[in-house]
Formats: C-alpha cells, structure tokens, sequence
C-alpha cells in the first residue's frame, strides 16, 4: 500500500516500501508533532474509505494543518494481512509555525462527526509515547468495529524519490514526512 498513489493519485516513481514507526522514525518526527497532534481515523469500509480519506484530506489541507498519513497493519484470522488508514494531524500551520491548539481541537470536533471518524487528542505527550498512544489508537480502532484482528504495528510513507514529489507532497498536500 502506498498513500501516495492510492490516495492522492499522484503519478510518482516512489515504489519504496512503507517506513514501520519505530523510535527513531518518531525521532524524526518529534518536531512535527511536539506542539500537540490529533489522531483521525475513518470507521467505513474498504470501498467507501477511500473517499472520505480524500475528503478528509482535503479538510485538513483546507484548514491549514500539517499532517502524516499512518497505517494499522492487521492480521485477520485466516492470516490475511490488511492496513486501517488514519491521519496524524499535527499543530502546525502550511507554513511548519505552532498554533494555537484550540483551533486544532475545534478542527476534530467539527470533522468528527461529520466522517464519523474515530479521534484521539493530544496535547501534552512525550516523544517516548508517540508510539504507545498510536498502537492503543489503532487497538481500540479495532475493538471498537468487533473485529479480532491483530494489530502488528504502524507504518507511515516512504520519503519522497525526487524534488517534484518532494513539492508536492510538502508545498501542495502539506504532507509531514521523514527523512530516513
């Protein structure tokens, strides 16, 4: 699975596998998301998520917000393996400046009912938690829809291959990605 294409339909040469959020992939993104983030995820189906992750999308970009897509890995019974999508949207404007967190929870409250998402808050965290708290997201994600899948972990898109992917995923989509 790659965000880049699947979602946004952008042609890109980037074929590189998923990135696992491990500590030093939060490392990287500590800066991003040290001023509080909020974690967004959508509760339809496979064949109606990928619209509303589109809206979404374009929810965030609309009001400003820097965020990081994120995948659930999932093992079903018969082994099958799947992703959950969701968004790490971070308190920061288009242009990488802190806001006022206010606006960022005002921001969940209003889209989430409207995509009948799952929403997390953060404020205050530690880069040491990053983890735990994305790992108990995606479990309660779980739990929540009765599914007894295994969680597995947290993957997050490669960096991008080239400065034209680089502009748009950063300057157009507002995309927070690392460099590994």
């Amino acid at each position: 699975m790659n965000f880049i294409e699947e979602i946004c339909g952008i042609s890109t040469n980037n074929k590189q596998p998923l990135v696992l959020l491990d500590e030093m992939t939060v490392k990287n993104l500590w800066n991003c998301l040290q001023h509080g983030f909020v974690l967004i995820g959508i509760r339809e189906s496979n064949c109606m998520q990928k619209e509303l992750i589109k809206k979404l999308q374009a929810d965030i970009i609309k009001n400003d917000f820097r965020y990081c897509p994120i995948f659930g890995c999932c093992v079903n019974g018969n082994g099958s393996v799947y992703y959950l999508s969701a968004f790490v949207v971070a308190n920061l404007n288009k242009a990488k400046e802190p806001c006022d967190f206010t606006a960022l929870r005002l921001f969940a409250d209003e889209i989430s009912p409207k995509y009948r998402q799952q929403v997390s808050i953060c404020e205050n965290s530690s880069c040491t938690s990053v983890i735990s708290l994305i790992d108990a997201f995606f479990e309660d994600w779980l739990k929540g829809n009765g599914l007894s899948c295994l969680y597995k972990g947290c993957y997050l898109n490669p960096p991008p291959m080239s400065y034209s992917e680089r502009y748009i995923r950063d300057v157009k989509m507002n995309e927070i990605f690392i460099n590994i």
